[in-house]
């Protein structure tokens, strides 16, 4: 009786596979040093959070507000914000004749972009603030912003978009 070369080749593999599975190590096993990488990279691993934005006015100026959270809805442990505003493509920013801004619809659909207004950091409760200024023409305005975070603390992400009504 012979048998198939499947057959040998598994007979003859046995041994190493019984001398790999009974080393102390093996090659497929994660070390105590990369078990500790791995802890270490999820400690300071940033974590996503809250990114609010809101409108107020001081008299008949438009404030833009940017809210910051940790997932508990605590602050972000630092970081900044650019506030950016929704502009039609080609036309020149604080042209009152011409105004370029734009809803936030008209970015989503490509015939705008976001372009920014301010960097900022945000304050120890994970707040920041700016004076977008007076708005006389448009009456809609789409805004978001974006949040630079710290490697430990709430991640980078943008807003979602807010559309400011007059």
């Amino acid at each position: 009786m012979s048998f198939h070369p499947l057959a040998r080749l598994v007979v003859a593999a046995l041994p190493a596979v019984a001398l790999i599975a009974c080393a102390d190590s093996s090659p497929v096993s994660p070390s105590a040093d990369s078990d500790q990488a791995e802890r270490t990279a999820l400690r300071t691993q940033a974590v996503l959070g809250q990114y609010d934005i809101e409108f107020s006015s001081s008299g008949s100026e438009l404030i833009l507000i940017a809210h910051v959270r940790n997932a508990e809805g605590g602050a972000p442990g630092g970081g900044a914000v650019t506030f950016q505003y929704c502009s039609y493509k080609g036309l020149p920013s604080n042209d009152i004749t011409q105004p370029d801004e734009a809803p936030s619809s008209a970015c989503a659909d490509g015939s705008a972009s976001w372009a920014n207004l301010l960097r900022m950091n945000v304050d120890a409760a994970g707040d920041a603030a700016m004076n977008f200024g007076v708005v006389q023409v448009v009456n809609t305005i789409g805004f978001r912003f974006k949040y630079s975070g710290k490697r430990n603390g709430v991640a980078s992400a943008t807003s979602l978009p807010e559309d400011w009504t007059r």
